[in-house]
């Protein structure tokens, strides 16, 4: 730790990185309530070091995976199904000797040289053993939906990685039905972790739980989907091909826009059960960027991005409380429709590595009491 982030607190500790990391989660999750800014601000950092790892544009496959399982093992121990570790018995002295890779120490602070010690994602790989710490102190039933989460994530992850072996890329997605897979493993299982925090904090909500998780996995893939129509062409030079070469664009924008009917019908249904308005503000700031950036794609191509003042202007409008939303169409939602092990309909055969199919996940039972940290 270094000896300016010694003395900030864990909220400010976690602001900086945000704003380092992700300019627009920095903008997002101070639109929450403090008892939830802290757990999902601590959550999409926990989920960036590992898309660092899978993101790197140096670093074989090997490492990327030794990296990887490293955090899984460490995470499945918060999920419920094995007994809890914590963050100083992650660098215990049996650990340090059993010949595993530890992710603490200085020697490995930027995860095996993965990415520059003085760029904002190394300056977070260096100050993992703090984002552990503050894991360490969330109440048990948080601590387990996050866990479950990212175990389920490095899962995906390590599975791409591998199904993408053969090729000359670190990953090539072959297929519209292997890209909503990764969409999943990335961006959906999010979706999914969201909503149970969200349960946590507002119990009542419980009634309408699982169809608010189907359609968050829908609008973490529209989330997801603008991310690579918007990067693509960098991630392509950096060995990340997520469009399949011989799918349109126009297949791309046409799946986000089922991502998008589920964003809109999941803000509809957080309102109907009378979700806190910071929760509802953070949904619809989210989904009205994912509009816009879509528009400028579809104006200007693969790069075009929202201005700064254009993002200023949305958060404005979400703050303000004028923020009109369409009405969804139910009849154009991809809720219904999302079947992870079917292909797209006119795209042929599955070619390339066949990956495993997860099924969505199911809801599982959330304590919603709020134990004291």
């Amino acid at each position: 730790m270094t000896a300016v982030h010694q003395y900030q607190s864990d909220d400010q500790f976690i602001g900086e990185h945000l704003q380092g990391t992700s300019r627009t989660f920095a903008l997002a999750i101070p639109l929450l309530a403090i008892e939830r800014r802290q757990q999902i601000g601590l959550s999409y950092l926990l989920f960036r070091v590992a898309d660092s790892i899978e993101d790197a544009p140096e670093g074989d496959s090997l490492l990327k995976k030794q990296l990887l399982n490293r955090l899984k093992n460490y995470f499945s121990r918060h999920d419920g199904s094995q007994p809890e570790e914590s963050a100083s018995e992650f660098t215990s002295s049996d650990r340090k000797s059993s010949g595993h890779t530890d992710l603490t120490t200085p020697a490995l602070a930027c995860f095996g040289g993965l990415w520059s010690a003085e760029s904002p994602t190394g300056r977070l790989l260096l100050e993992f053993p703090r984002l552990l710490s503050i894991f360490d102190k969330q109440p048990p039933n948080v601590s387990q939906v996050i866990g479950n989460a990212l175990t389920s994530t490095i899962t995906g992850m390590i599975r791409f990685i591998d199904a993408s072996r053969d090729f000359p890329n670190q990953i090539q997605i072959q297929t519209v039905n292997d890209l909503r897979l990764y969409c999943y493993a990335v961006a959906g299982i999010v979706g999914e972790l969201l909503t149970d925090i969200f349960i946590i904090h507002h119990p009542a909500g419980l009634v309408d739980h699982q169809e608010l998780r189907t359609l968050s996995v829908g609008f973490g893939e529209f989330l997801q989907l603008i991310n690579i129509l918007k990067d693509a062409g960098r991630d392509a030079m950096n060995g990340r091909v997520f469009i399949p070469v011989e799918v349109s664009r126009e297949t791309i924008y046409e799946l986000a826009m089922s991502g998008q009917s589920d964003a809109l019908m999941y803000i509809r249904l957080l309102e109907k059960n009378d979700f806190p308005r910071d929760i509802i503000f953070y949904c619809r700031f989210l989904y009205l960027l994912a509009e816009g950036s879509l528009r400028k794609l579809r104006e200007g191509g693969t790069g075009s991005k929202l201005t700064r003042d254009e993002v200023i202007r949305l958060l404005s409008v979400v703050q303000s409380e004028s923020c009109v939303l369409p009405i969804p169409d139910s009849s154009v939602s991809g809720s219904s429709g999302i079947k992870l092990n079917a292909g797209h309909a006119g795209l042929g055969e599955h070619r390339g590595p066949h990956l495993p199919v997860p099924d969505v996940s199911p809801v599982r039972p959330v304590e919603t009491h709020i134990v004291p940290q």
